[in-house]
């Protein structure tokens, strides 16, 4: 299955949409944010240009050029203030990563991206779409319930930067 990611999915408040060279600086500092390395897997580079490759990488998945990923920048009013991304996908499920940057959170802005996503998907023809959270991060739990999704059985034990974490999966079908 191919991604056929819109130019752009609007919601009450947000943007979603690809990356422009504009928001690369943004992008790395999100991917900089200690906050946000706490609960989504990002690698701990020793220096600034290697985020910014990884910037890249993003910025050129979310293009809709690009079928083989989900990547979109998420924006309010004009900035970019997190993304949502595939973290693998086949014929018929989908699982998804997202970040919102710790400024915006309790605002309710990854459930309506989220949300907003999970409809998109459901319209390109996926049947079931998952994304997995850190035992702890009990809010991007609730932001999954907010959406639909539910507790799944599956646990897995992931070791991130030198900690090893207990990851819970939701799952939405279709």
């Amino acid at each position: 299955m191919e991604i056929r990611q819109k130019r752009e999915l609007l919601t009450e408040r947000l943007n979603l949409r690809s990356f422009e060279e504009k928001d690369k600086t943004r992008l790395c500092e999100i991917l900089m944010n200690k906050e946000i390395s706490k609960t989504f897997m990002i690698p701990d580079y020793e220096d600034k240009k290697q985020y910014e490759d990884l910037a890249g990488k993003l910025m050129a998945f979310s293009q809709i050029s690009n079928t083989n990923h989900l990547q979109y920048a998420i924006a309010l009013n004009g900035s970019v203030i997190g993304f949502v991304n595939d973290c693998g996908f086949d014929e018929e499920e989908i699982e998804l990563g997202y970040v919102i940057d710790p400024e915006h959170w309790g605002k309710g802005y990854a459930t309506e991206a989220l949300g907003a996503i999970l409809k998109d998907l459901k319209d390109m023809g996926f049947k079931r779409v998952k994304a997995a959270y850190f035992e702890h991060n009990v809010a991007s739990f609730h932001v999954m319930q907010k959406c639909g999704m539910n507790r799944t059985d599956k646990v897995e034990k992931v070791t991130y930067r030198g900690i090893e974490y207990k990851c819970l999966y939701c799952e939405k079908t279709f």
